[in-house]
Formats: structure tokens, sequence, C-alpha cells
């Protein structure tokens, strides 16, 4: 995995966004190795190119905490929108999980999209922001069929997982 710089992390605040409840967006890696057939986000509009190619922010745990330091209001972080910030790599990295803890410590709220079990390695954190903000996660599972599962998503956890 290469490491690309990053000026911001965490974007600007947004009075709620009614369909997803996040008030900032925040993305650790870009691109993602899933290789879902389906895969919106590989689009040439969104202008990443080598999308199957994840890279992670350089410095990102440090941005992470001074932004949320600095922000005016607390309120809900997304993430997982474009890549899921449980990607193989976040399993070495431990990214995300550090981003949880700055969100706990900073008291915000939280939104996770994923397709992966290892955000059960998380559950302690995700429980110590509920104590004080709303959590929400969001597992996507495309099919009950694990042979399905790893035609169309191929580096995914099969759905008995």
């Amino acid at each position: 995995m290469e490491f690309i710089p990053a000026k911001r992390i965490i974007s600007g605040y947004a009075k709620g966004n009614a369909w997803f409840g996040n008030n900032y967006n925040m993305n650790i890696y870009k691109g993602c190795c899933h290789g879902c057939i389906y895969c919106d986000s590989r689009s040439e509009c969104y202008g990443v190119y080598n999308f199957d190619e994840v890279k992670a922010k350089e410095g990102v745990l440090a941005l992470i905490g001074r932004e949320l330091k600095s922000k005016r209001r607390t309120g809900i972080v997304g993430t997982g929108a474009m890549s899921d910030p449980y990607n193989p790599y976040e399993k070495e990295y431990r990214l995300t999980r550090g981003a949880l803890e700055l969100i706990n410590a900073n008291r915000f709220g939280v939104s996770i999209a994923t397709k992966s079990d290892l955000i059960v390695r998380d559950i302690d954190v995700l429980k110590s922001i509920k104590n004080h903000s709303p959590v929400l996660v969001k597992i996507t599972i495309t099919t009950a069929d694990d042979i399905l599962s790893k035609t169309i998503e191929p580096n995914v956890a099969v759905s008995s997982k």
C-alpha cells in the first residue's frame, strides 16, 4: 500500500444529510480492492485512477485529531461512501480504528458503510462512542449465496461470515 499526501481529511459541516444523516465526511483510504463488478466509485466521473489500488493518506490520524479539535460543532462523521474503511490493509495499519478513537475522544458520532467483517474488531470503540453520540453501522450483504458473492464481489467477506 502506498501513502499519499493529504491536506484535509474531514469535510466541512453540512446541516444533516436527510439520506445518510452525516454532518461530515471522512475518507482515510483512497481506492478499494473489493473488486465488486457493480461498483459506482470506479466511474471515470470521480477521477480516481487505478481505483483498485488502495492508498492511505499520510499522517491521517494527526490530521483527523487536529481537524476534529478545530470543529465548532460536533456531529456525525460518515465514512465508507467512496472507499471501504475496513479494506484488507486496515487489519495491519488500524487507521480506521485510530480515527474512531479520535472521534470518540472528541465526542463526535459516526456512520460507517462497509462490506467487511473486520468491523467487529472495533465494537468496543463503537460502543464507547454510542455512550455520547449516535453510531450507525451499515454492512452490505449483497447475496446469501457465498459462491455468487465471490463472483460479484471477489474480495469481500462472504455472506456466511
